[in-house]
């Protein structure tokens, strides 16, 4: 029988105060959503970096991290880290996730990983619990890449994997450079925090799929999370009139893209039916001018990739770009294609998924070990140091939206069993 675990103390009431108020501040009409029925389109976030919404969240949190005793430090990338100091000066534990959100997200994603860690320490506080190693909650800077196209920014410097001079030059859409942004949010900072600092990493989130709210079981416990690749491809043509230019005389770069869209998304379907964990969307499509009057000239199409095995992870990209190619022969068109990241799959530590297990089954929460479709920061952090992630359910699978919710009780559920794991961890 699957239990839900609901508790009724104020401690849960504090988390769901700085959650409600921190999507408040992330959406541009400043809407307060404390219910499943206050949700809408209009509703979404936009925690964008370089955004006025992230400013303010981010001094919001700072002021929390205050009023937790925490020490808090910037690195030279923007990655905000809260120190609970431990017994001994031995390697920490490290917990958190990210505040920037996807264009018109939801509230819970990223954000309740942050304050769920900041919502443990003031529990271990409120108990009197004193941690053998030290605790450090960490605010990754853009695990989206909404602003500066690039996702697990923060964490891919942190562990080493890119360099924050690199980071520096990446530019939004309006061409201001991270850098400027840093510089002008007062995050430019000088912490040398290392990776090799950290012993275990832990990430509470939402699951953004639909199994653990279509099976009611109130937890997940991630074994691995998937890989994940973003190409950027251009197909170019020839623009010109609709009305006077023959049918047979075009070349035309949109009718040449929708064949790796009919594509990327025949193969995925196809391979899912037999791993079932291949995925791949054409979620970008950008046709130049872009009037029903003009034969396209250029069209940009943005590629997502994703499957918790390396090889077919391969073999699908490849197959994909082989197709963008061969348009060039079929249609007489141009192309071009741009790996913008490629991240591989990541096994999870055995280890934290066991501690994760003792934690849930000491507090009498249900679990299932399932495997994460999105990517997260975590996923990074797990190709240097032990690494485990917490699941809660999303309502009828949906994130990346306005309609992203999860339920409170089950907000509580995995605060608790995140409390206990850090405190299991940060004992040893």
């Amino acid at each position: 029988m699957v239990t839900v675990h609901d508790s009724k103390k104020v401690d849960s009431q504090r988390a769901r105060r700085d959650l409600i108020e921190l999507g408040r501040l992330g959406r541009r009409n400043g809407e307060l959503v404390e219910h499943f029925d206050d949700l809408s389109l209009v509703k979404g976030l936009h925690r964008i970096e370089g955004s006025k919404e992230i400013k303010e969240s981010r001094e919001y949190l700072f002021n929390l991290m205050k009023e937790a005793g925490l020490r808090i430090r910037t690195d030279r990338t923007g990655n905000i880290f809260a120190r609970k100091e431990g017994l001994s000066d031995d390697k920490a534990v490290m917990c958190g996730s990210h505040l920037d959100s996807v264009l018109n997200g939801g509230m819970f994603d990223g954000v309740l990983g942050v304050i769920s860690a900041l919502e443990a320490i003031r529990r271990m506080n409120d108990e009197g619990f004193q941690n053998r190693r030290p605790i450090e909650i960490v605010v990754f800077i853009g695990e989206e890449g909404s602003a500066f196209r690039k996702v697990l920014l923060g964490s891919s410097v942190f562990i080493g994997e890119s360099t924050w001079e690199e980071a520096y030059k990446l530019r939004d859409d309006k061409g201001v450079t991270l850098e400027e942004v840093l510089i002008e949010h007062g995050l430019l900072g000088a912490s040398q925090f290392s990776v090799d600092d950290i012993d275990y990493f832990i990430e509470l989130h939402v699951e953004q799929g639909p199994v653990l709210n279509k099976e009611k079981i109130p937890l997940g416990i991630v074994e691995s999370v998937t890989g994940l690749t973003w190409i950027r491809a251009v197909v170019k043509g020839e623009e010109n009139h609709a009305g006077t230019t023959p049918m047979h005389m075009r070349v035309d770069p949109l009718v040449a893209s929708s064949e790796v869209v009919s594509f990327t998304n025949r193969k995925a379907t196809e391979m899912a039916a037999i791993n079932g964990t291949t995925v791949a969307t054409v979620g970008k499509l950008v046709v130049h001018p872009g009037s029903p009057n003009i034969v396209p000239g250029e069209v940009e199409l943005g590629i997502d990739i994703r499957d918790t095995d390396a090889e077919r992870k391969k073999k699908i990209t490849n197959e994909i770009v082989s197709v963008i190619k061969h348009l060039e022969e079929k249609f007489n068109v141009e192309t071009e294609v741009e790996f913008l990241f490629d991240h591989p799959p990541s096994k999870l530590s055995d280890d934290v998924i066991q501690t994760i297990q003792q934690a849930a089954e000491s507090i009498g929460i249900d679990y299932k070990v399932m495997n994460s479709g999105a990517g997260h920061d975590a996923q990074n952090l797990a190709h240097k140091v032990k690494t485990g992630m917490i699941f809660v359910p999303s309502i009828n699978g949906i994130s990346h939206s306005p309609l992203e919710w999860t339920e409170w009780c089950h907000v509580e559920n995995g605060i608790q069993v995140l409390t206990e794991t850090l405190k299991l961890l940060s004992s040893t």
